[in-house]
C-alpha cells in the first residue's frame, strides 16, 4: 500500500509539473508582462520615428555625413560597448555601486534630453511656411550657348551674316558661370558655316565648323592653333574647290591633345581626333611648328547620331571621350592605333576597326535623352556619375570607373539613386554644385515641375523652385544666388538668316527661409520645457525609482538613442552592427555570463538601463532583490521505499519581466535608418523591419515563459534584419542594400 501511494504521489507530482512546463500555459500566465513589455518595444520606436525628420534636418549625425557609410565608425561603437561592460562590472567588483549609479544617472540625463527637447520643439513650436524662391533679375544676352565647360563656365557664339557667304563670321566666347564675360573674338569662317561645335579638353577649347578647326587657351582665347578638314594644300581659295581629306568624311567635333610638348620642327606634336558624318572617329597626327596633320588611323563609334544633336561632348581624362547625345552616350577610348581585320585573308570593303568602347548607353527609341553630366557622387567624394535624364522623367546614373577592367562597356549603374516616378519628363538639366557651402555638392534636377534641390547623401529635397525651365538649361550657384540660362528663342536678324538669344535669370536664396527643412531653430520656450521636463523625470528617477519611473525614462532615453545612431549610419552598416552585437551578446549570457551580472547590477541600482513589465498589479520595483540568473538545479529522488514526500511546486514566475534597453535600441536603429536614408518607400521598409523586430520578440518569449533569461539580440536582431531584407525586396528592390559601405 505504501508504494502505491508513494508511485501515485509520483504521478501526481509529474502531472502539476508538467502542466507547469506546458509552454502555452506560461506564456499565458506571462501575456500581461509580455504584451506590456511589447508594447514598450513598438513605442520606443516610433518615437524614434516620430524625432527623426527633426534629428536628419538638424544634420545630428553622430560623425557627420559622411560617417554614414564608414564601417569604422561601427567598430568605434562596438569598443565603446565593450568598454563600458568592462567598467560597470569593475566598479561593480571594487563596490562601487554610487559611482556607477550617478555616472549613468548624468549619461541618461543628457540622453533623456535627445528626446524631450527635440519632441519639444516639435510639438510647441510651430513650423514655418516656406517662402517660395523667385528669379528675380532677368537679362538677355544675344548669343547662343554652345557647351559647358566642366568650371561651369560656357562658349557662347554668334553669327555676323553678311550679304556674300565667303564674308561670314562668327565670334567666339567664354562666359563665367554668372555670364560674365572673360574674353570674345572674331572669327573668319568660309568655307565652312559661321556655326561651331566646342569640344573641352585637357589642352584648350577645339572648335570646328566643319571646314576649319580651332584650339582655343582656356584663359586667354588665343588661337592656338588651326587646322584644315579639307585638303587646304591644293584648294584655290574658291567654294567650289573644297575637297575633303582622304578618308574623312566631314568633321562634325573635333578634340586636339598634345603628347610630346616639347619638340623640334616637324616632330610629332600630337593628335585630332575628329569625329565624322560617317561614324568613325580619326586621328591624325600634329606636327610642331606646322598646321600639317597626318591620318594614323580610324575607327568606327556607336550609331547616337551625333550629326544631329549633341548634349556633351568632352575630354574626360588623357585618354577617353565622352559624346552624349539624344541618343544615348558613351565613353571612347582615345587609341594611338587601330587593330587590322583578322576574322579572313581578305579584309572586306569599308570595313573599319570598332573603337575601344569604355561605357555606352542607348536610349529607348521613344525615351531621347533630354539633358546629361557629368557629377560628382553624394556618396563618394572619389567618385563620379555620368546622369542622364529623359523625355519621360527617367534619370539614370552610372559611377565612373577609371580602373575598369577589360572587357569594356559595363560601367557599374549607381542603384542608389531612386529616382523612378520621382520626376516628371521632360528632364531640362542635371547639374552639380554647392549652394550651402556645406558637405560638397547637392544635385539639382530640373524638370516638367520645377527645380529640386537635393542635398546630402541621403538625396533629400530640401530646395524646390517652382518654376520651368527650357530643355538644355543650365543651372549654377555663387554664394546664395542662383542663376539659370536658357535658349530665349530665335530672333531675326539681318539677311532674314537666324540668330539665338540666351536667357539669363538669378535670384537669391534665403537661408533662413527658403528651406523646404531648416534644421535646427531653437526655440527658448522650448528648449527651457524640454530640460525641465528632463529634470524632472531624473529628479523623480532618483527620489523614487518606481517601475513606472524607470520605464517612463527608459522609453524616452530608448527613442533618443535611437534615433542618434539610427540617422548616423545607413541600414547596411546598422545590420552589421547588429550582427556583431548580437554575437558578443550570446557569448555574453550563454558563456562568459557577465551579461547577468551587469544585469543583476543595473537592477539593483533600479536604473532605466532595464525596461520592467509587472506581471500583476502590486509589483514594486523598490522590493525588487531576486538576482536575474537561474537558480541552481537540484535533483530529488524519490523511490519504492522511501515515504511519500510532499514534493513543493515551482516557485510562481517572477513578478516582472525584465528586457535589456539596448534590446530595444538595435532593432530601432535600423526602423530609423531605413526611414532615413532609403527616400522611395522608406518608411515601408522600416516598418517591415518593426515587425520582423516584433516576430523576433514573440519568439523569444517562446524560450523565456520558463522564466530563465535568454540573450535577446540574436532573436530580436535577427527578426528585424529579416524584415528588413523582405521589406526592401518587396517596396524597393536591390537599392535597398547599396549605400557604398568604406572603411
Amino acid at each position: 500500500m505504501a508504494e502505491a501511494a508513494s508511485e501515485d504521489n509520483i504521478k501526481r507530482v509529474e502531472r502539476e509539473l508538467a502542466k507547469e512546463d506546458s509552454l502555452l500555459a506560461n506564456m499565458i500566465e506571462q501575456a500581461p508582462g509580455m504584451l506590456g513589455m511589447a508594447f514598450m518595444f513598438v513605442i520606443t520606436i516610433l518615437m524614434g520615428v516620430w524625432l527623426q525628420p527633426w534629428f536628419d534636418s538638424a544634420g545630428l549625425q553622430a560623425f557627420g555625413e559622411s560617417g554614414s557609410t564608414q564601417a569604422r565608425w561601427v567598430g568605434l561603437q562596438l569598443a565603446s560597448i565593450f568598454a563600458f561592460t568592462f567598467v560597470i562590472l569593475w566598479l561593480a567588483k571594487k563596490h562601487l555601486q554610487h559611482v556607477i549609479k550617478y555616472g549613468l544617472l548624468c549619461v541618461l540625463f543628457l540622453a533623456l534630453c535627445y528626446t524631450t527637447v527635440p519632441g519639444a520643439h516639435i510639438l510647441l513650436v510651430p513650423e514655418v511656411e516656406t517662402e517660395p524662391f523667385e528669379f528675380t533679375d532677368s537679362d538677355e544676352i544675344e548669343e547662343e550657348m554652345v557647351s559647358m565647360n566642366g568650371d561651369g563656365s560656357m562658349i557662347t557664339q554668334v553669327i555676323n551674316w553678311t550679304d556674300n557667304y565667303s564674308n561670314h563670321t562668327f565670334v567666339v566666347s567664354k562666359r563665367a558661370a554668372d555670364a560674365s564675360l572673360d574674353w570674345s573674338l572674331e572669327i573668319k569662317s568660309f568655307p565652312g558655316d559661321p556655326l561651331i561645335r566646342v569640344v573641352e579638353g585637357d589642352y584648350a577649347y577645339t572648335a570646328t565648323n566643319g571646314a576649319w578647326i580651332w584650339s582655343f587657351d582656356k584663359d586667354s582665347g588665343a588661337i592656338l592653333n588651326r587646322y584644315a578638314c579639307f585638303d587646304d594644300q591644293n584648294w584655290n581659295g574658291s567654294l567650289e574647290d573644297v575637297k575633303p581629306l582622304q578618308d574623312t568624311d566631314g568633321c562634325l567635333t573635333a578634340l586636339e591633345i598634345v603628347e610630346n610638348p616639347q619638340g623640334e620642327f616637324e616632330e610629332l606634336k600630337g593628335a585630332l581626333y575628329i569625329t565624322t558624318g560617317g561614324n568613325e572617329i580619326i586621328r591624325r597626327n600634329t606636327f610642331h611648328g606646322t598646321n600639317f596633320t597626318a591620318q594614323q588611323a580610324k575607327w568606327s563609334y556607336p550609331q547616337l547620331q551625333l550629326n544631329e544633336k549633341s548634349l556633351h561632348v568632352s575630354q574626360y581624362d588623357e585618354d577617353s571621350l565622352i559624346i552624349a547625345t539624344p541618343r544615348g552616350a558613351t565613353m571612347i577610348s582615345l587609341e594611338k592605333f587601330a587593330d587590322t581585320y583578322t576574322d579572313g585573308p581578305v579584309t572586306p570593303n569599308g570595313w573599319v576597326d570598332e573603337c575601344t568602347i569604355e561605357w555606352l548607353y542607348e536610349a529607348e527609341s521613344d525615351n531621347y535623352v533630354t539633358a546629361f553630366n557629368i557629377v560628382e557622387s553624394p556618396w563618394d567624394d572619389e567618385e563620379k556619375l555620368a546622369m542622364l535624364g529623359h523625355t519621360d522623367g527617367m534619370i539614370s546614373s552610372w559611377i565612373i570607373d577609371d580602373e575598369i577592367d577589360l572587357p569594356y562597356g559595363s560601367y557599374e549603374e549607381e542603384e542608389r539613386f531612386l529616382a523612378d516616378d520621382e520626376f516628371e519628363g521632360p528632364i531640362s538639366a542635371i547639374e552639380s554644385f554647392d549652394l550651402d557651402g556645406e558637405n560638397g555638392n547637392e544635385l539639382w534636377i530640373a524638370d516638367a515641375d520645377g527645380v529640386h534641390g537635393l542635398f546630402y547623401p541621403s538625396l533629400i529635397e530640401y530646395a524646390t523652385f517652382d518654376i520651368v525651365l527650357d530643355v538644355d538649361s543650365k543651372l549654377s550657384a555663387d554664394g546664395w544666388n542662383i542663376q539659370a540660362i536658357s535658349v530665349g528663342g530665335l530672333e531675326e536678324a539681318q539677311w532674314e538668316h537666324d540668330n539665338y538669344s540666351m536667357i539669363v535669370i538669378t535670384g537669391e536664396f534665403d537661408e533662413d527661409t527658403m528651406y523646404n527643412s531648416y534644421g535646427i531653430k531653437l526655440d527658448s520656450n522650448a528648449f527651457l520645457i524640454g530640460i525641465g521636463l528632463a529634470v524632472i523625470l531624473m529628479t523623480a528617477l532618483i527620489i523614487r525609482p518606481e517601475w513606472y519611473v524607470v520605464n517612463t525614462v527608459g522609453v524616452l532615453v530608448g527613442a533618443g538613442v535611437i534615433v542618434m545612431l539610427g540617422v548616423t549610419f545607413v541600414p547596411t552598416l546598422i545590420v552589421i552592427f547588429m550582427i556583431l552585437a548580437a554575437i558578443y551578446d550570446a557569448w555574453a549570457v550563454y558563456r562568459s555570463k557577465h551579461m547577468l551580472d551587469l544585469a543583476d547590477t543595473m537592477i539593483g541600482l533600479n536604473l532605466p538601463i532595464l525596461l520592467v513589465a509587472p506581471q500583476e498589479s502590486g509589483y514594486s520595483m523598490l522590493d525588487e532583490k531576486d538576482s536575474i540568473r537561474p537558480p541552481e538545479s537540484s535533483e530529488v529522488k524519490v523511490n519504492s521505499n522511501s515515504p511519500p514526500v510532499k514534493m513543493k511546486k515551482r516557485k510562481k514566475p517572477k513578478e516582472a519581466m525584465f528586457m535589456g534597453l539596448g534590446d530595444v535600441i538595435f532593432p530601432g536603429m535600423l526602423v530609423v535608418s531605413c526611414v532615413n536614408s532609403i527616400s522611395t518607400d522608406g518608411m515601408a521598409v522600416g516598418i517591415s523591419a518593426l515587425i520582423g523586430g516584433l516576430i523576433g520578440y514573440f519568439v523569444l518569449m517562446g524560450y523565456v515563459a520558463s522564466g530563465r533569461p535568454q540573450a535577446g539580440l540574436p532573436l530580436l536582431n535577427g527578426g528585424a534584419i529579416l524584415g528588413y531584407i523582405v521589406g526592401g525586396l518587396i517596396f524597393v528592390g536591390s537599392a535597398a542594400f547599396s549605400f557604398g559601405i568604406s572603411l
